[in-house]
This record gives C-alpha cells, structure tokens and sequence, in this order.
C-alpha cells in the first residue's frame, strides 16, 4: 500500500530520514556569525559537473509551500542531497527511508521528490520555519558513501571539536576529488504571513535577501580585475592591465547601468581575494535573473592537465598578482585553473553571467604580448582556450545564460596597444560603448571588435594578428550598454 509522508524542511524532519549522525549545528567562524558547513562542502576540480536546481526560478518559498528538486550529473554516480535551515541545522533529505535508491544515470535529470506508485512510498518535501536563507546542496559520488564517509565529508576528522572557526572543509580531508562532484543553490523560506520571522543569527542577510525576493528590476552588477605587477620576479610585469580594468569599469558605470562593482588592480587583485569576490560578494549580492560582468586584463598560461577533461592535455590558468611558478604544485595552488573558474561560474547558476577576457597564452615574450611562457618551437601554435570547455560543460548539464568574449583565438597572441594606453581589445571596447547613440549587446560588440582589433594589430605588428571570439550560451541579447 502507498504512503506519501511530508518531508518539513525547517526544524521537524522525520526520524525515518538519514541524518548525518544527529542534525548536525553549521560551525560559527570569526567574522561570520553563521558559517553554513554545508555550502563550504566544496571540489573546485572535479572530473566531472554536477548541478541541483528547485522548481522555482528565484527560489524563493512560503511556509507550507512544497518544493521540487531537480539534479544532473554528467557522470553516473550516487546522489546525496542535503539541507542547511536558516537554524543552522545540516541535514542528509536523500537518500531516505521512503527513497532508498539513490543511484543515478549520467546526464539523465532526476526530480525529486518522485511522483508516487501504486507499489511504493513516498515523501514530500514541505516549507517549514525557521525562516531565512538556507541551502541545497547535491554531491555525486561515483562510489556509494556510508554515513560515516559523508559525515566526514561534511563534517572533516574531528567532527565538532573543530567546527570551531572552521569556515571551510576542502576535498582533500575526504576522497579524492575527482571521485565526486557538488553543487549547491540558496533558497528563502517565508513565513506563510509574508513576515521576516527568520531566525539566522545573522538576521539581516536573511533579512534582506526576504525583502528583495518579493520583486524588483533586475541588478547588474561588475568585477574588474587588472593586473600589470607581479610578485614573481620570473612573471614579466606589464604596462596597462591596471588601467584596463579602471576604465571598463568607469565606462560601464556611466553607460553600462553598473549598479554595484569591485575593482582589483595589482596587488588587490590576489587569488584569495579575487575567489572571495567572485565566489562570495558577487553571489550575496546578486539573486537569479541579475546580470554580473567579470572582467581580466593580464597574463594567462597553461600547465598540464591531472584530471583528464581537457581535450588538448592541458590546464589554462589566470595569473594573480601573487601566483607562483615555483612548481607545478604551487602554480596549481597560487594560479586561477580554468576548471576551478568555471566552478565558481556555476555558484552564480541562475545569474545572466558574461566573462570579458583580455589576455592570452602564447609563445613570445615580445613587447605588449601578454604572456608569461615561452613555446619550445615558436613555430607551433600554443593553445589557450581558458573556459571554452568549463562552459560547454556547464551549458550541459542545464545552467545557461553565460557568454565570453576573449581577445584573441586560442592559437594567438593578445596586445597593449603601442599608445601605452590601454589593451588593444579593451581600447576598442571602450570606445564602441562610449560612442554608440544607442544600446549594445555583447554581440553586436563582438562584431565591431572583430573588425577594429584586427585591423589595428595587422597594421602596428606586422606578421601577426589578434581576432576576438565570442562564446554565447546566452539565452536572449545581453546589453553592455542598454
């Protein structure tokens, strides 16, 4: 006989469900009254992608409201979904008693809760208090997990005694990380009145984020990162990146409606602080349907690849003011993989996201490239196709609405150009949104810079050439300049 049982999300679960040993409390950090543990359950390079999604585009419910989860895996594997309330308290919603089977076929969705059967129980999930932000969360293991091994995942050795100021628990104190994939979306809960009755130590995030999920035109919001110093005395400083970032941010808050926007040049621009803004101020300061522009000016290289999802063997990666070529070690701990970019890409699911690129990998070290290796045959194109295939594998597994626009080919060389003023893609840029009488998208710039940066670069540097491409998984036109 069937049995169909609520699921509260909120402070009352069932015993029946799988806990993750009891409900756990989120830790409590400096400087953040309430570290969400689960959302810090992170694999910035996983073999594969993963993405969990709910059935409300601004993921925003009321007491009482049942909520659908929709999750894709590029790989077969074995789901685990969990939950953090606006309490803090950190859950295990499936697997449970009343949906055991929780294996599942790659790039096959699968909605959960499952619609009842004749034969089988099953389980709703329903909107319950406390109130406040709280967080989905979906990891894929290709192995099954016991308790105990995703407790530790979660949780880290140790478990409570060093909850304690932890802010974050990384892969390398669980399975090896190209074993599993995650993906997490925050969600606000309500009150059935419509009331803030959230409970979050931190009441005014949860706060703001219930006053504006009732509404409102959509933000856009910007990051500008240029860098033209450099740490590493083996890293070749640039002229212009600096300013690169300086005036595209200017320039789309005059005419490109840029509500809010960071800008890190030089030895603002670290990795750390460059993952904090991405992954951290950009991600609470925006909710789904805004538009977010990252810009970089600088260098970019490759190393080899250790994961094996890159067609060419290689890893491409964003030098930072503090990266570090000691080793192929520290490169991977101090640069900006294009695997770990795109996971921050994915935090921003839900956003309208366009990545701007000046730079390039290439083989010269000749004045106003932007490069910092050398080829061994100068004669042999070195590809650099930084995020090509992060946002294939994105767009794949249902997260659209991104777009990059990059200087150069993979096989080419990006300039400064010869005035010493700014890039050569970030001058034409500039001038195509300042001058325009009207609106721009991001294509109808693509078509203009195709013309000016490479008639610029054929005539300054005789023998080369510099074509801007456009990757587009945007779902309708995306105005620099509305």
């Amino acid at each position: 006989m069937k049995r169909e049982i609520d699921v509260i999300t909120g402070c009352f679960l069932l015993a029946a469900l799988t806990f993750i040993g009891d409900r756990v409390p989120a830790a409590e950090s400096e400087g953040d009254p309430r570290a969400i543990v689960v959302e810090e359950v992170r694999n910035d390079r996983p073999s594969f992608m993963v993405r969990v999604d709910v059935d409300k585009p601004d993921r925003v419910y009321r007491g009482g409201e049942e909520m659908m989860v929709n999750v894709v895996s590029a790989k077969d594997g074995y789901l685990y979904l969990l939950y953090c309330d606006a309490g803090g308290m950190v859950t295990c919603l499936f697997p449970n008693a009343f949906g055991e089977n929780n294996r599942i076929e790659a790039m096959r969705p699968v909605v959960l809760p499952q619609p009842p059967s004749p034969d089988k129980s099953s389980f709703r999930l329903r909107i319950g208090a406390p109130y406040g932000q709280e967080v989905l969360k979906a990891i894929v293991s290709l192995e099954p997990m016991d308790t105990g091994a995703l407790g530790r995942l979660i949780l880290a050795e140790g478990a409570r005694a060093r909850l304690s100021g932890v802010r974050a628990v990384y892969v390398e104190e669980a399975k090896d990380p190209g074993e599993w994939a995650e993906h997490h979306v925050k969600i606000v809960t309500q009150s059935p009145e419509g009331g803030d009755d959230a409970t979050d130590s931190d009441s005014g995030t949860a706060s703001r984020l219930q006053r504006e999920a009732g509404g409102g035109p959509a933000r856009r919001v910007g990051v500008f990162i240029g860098i033209s110093d450099y740490t590493d005395e083996r890293i070749r400083d640039l002229r212009v990146c600096h300013r690169d970032a300086s005036e595209v941010a200017k320039t789309l808050r005059e005419y490109g409606q840029i509500g809010q926007g960071w800008v890190l040049v030089n030895e603002q621009a670290t990795r750390r602080n460059i993952e904090q803004t991405i992954r951290s101020r950009v991600a609470e300061a925006t909710r789904p349907g805004d538009s977010v522009i990252i810009y970089w000016s600088g260098h970019g290289s490759r190393c080899a690849d250790d994961g094996g999802d890159e067609k060419d063997g290689f890893d491409e990666y964003l030098v930072p003011h503090d990266g570090n070529l000691d080793s192929l070690a520290t490169i991977r701990k101090t640069m900006i993989l294009d695997d770990t970019f795109g996971r921050w890409i994915q935090e921003l699911d839900g956003r309208r996201v366009v990545i701007v690129l000046d730079t390039c990998h290439s083989g010269g070290q000749s004045s106003g490239q932007k490069s910092i290796g050398a080829a061994p045959d100068p004669s042999v194109p070195v590809e650099f196709d930084f995020l090509d295939g992060e946002l294939a594998r994105v767009k794949d597994i249902g997260q659209r609405d991104t777009a990059l626009l990059a200087s150069s080919t993979s096989s080419q060389v990006s300039f400064e150009r010869k005035e010493a003023d700014l890039s050569t893609m970030t001058y034409f840029l500039v001038q195509e949104l300042r001058s325009s009488q009207g609106p721009v998208t991001v294509t109808e710039a693509f078509e203009q810079l195709k013309t000016s940066v490479v008639d610029y670069v054929t005539k300054n540097f005789p023998g080369t050439t510099q074509t801007p491409i456009l990757v587009d998984n945007l779902s309708g036109p995306f105005l620099l300049r509305p």
